[in-house]
């Protein structure tokens, strides 16, 4: 068989004869440094997502404890609530969960808004996985013979 090189030392379809079909080292190692680029990208992606939902669920835990404590103090009839310290800081209720109840803390603040009022300040503080401190409070007046919209029933 007769093969028909042009006067550039190729054959008719292109290929140049000293050479065989492949990839250089620099191809691959350009190859290579993209694949890493992208997958290191997509790993910080996922790290950052497993965090923004480590803080919603601390987010919503917290709300969860701060609507438990007021909901608690709506409870209370006057003479209670005026006997309660005027600071205290415990853990929250162990029907919010055992699992979580000791990374929260409870503070409550009870302060003289007048004869008839008491300014009530709940506070709930955690730390999050990295150690960082967060705090949520709750702020509500309440009135001596007040709007109660609940009952107690008993048999």
């Amino acid at each position: 068989m007769i093969t028909l090189k042009n006067d550039f030392g190729r054959n008719p379809e292109g290929m140049n004869t000293r050479w065989k079909a492949g990839y250089t080292l620099m191809q691959v190692m350009i190859a290579t440094f993209l694949v890493v680029i992208v997958f290191a990208g997509g790993l910080g992606a996922l790290a950052q997502g497993n965090r923004l939902i480590e803080i919603s669920r601390d987010e919503t835990r917290a709300s969860q404890v701060l609507q438990s404590e007021v909901e608690d103090l709506r409870t209370y009839n006057w003479d209670a609530l005026i006997a309660l310290p005027a600071e205290a800081k415990y853990s929250p209720q162990s029907s919010f969960t055992d699992a979580y109840a000791a990374r929260y803390t409870v503070k409550r603040m009870i302060t003289t808004r007048s004869s008839t009022q008491k300014l009530v300040t709940i506070q709930v503080g955690w730390l999050d996985n990295s150690g960082s401190g967060h705090l949520r409070e709750y702020i509500t007046v309440v009135s001596k013979d007040g709007l109660y919209d609940f009952y107690h029933r008993s048999f």
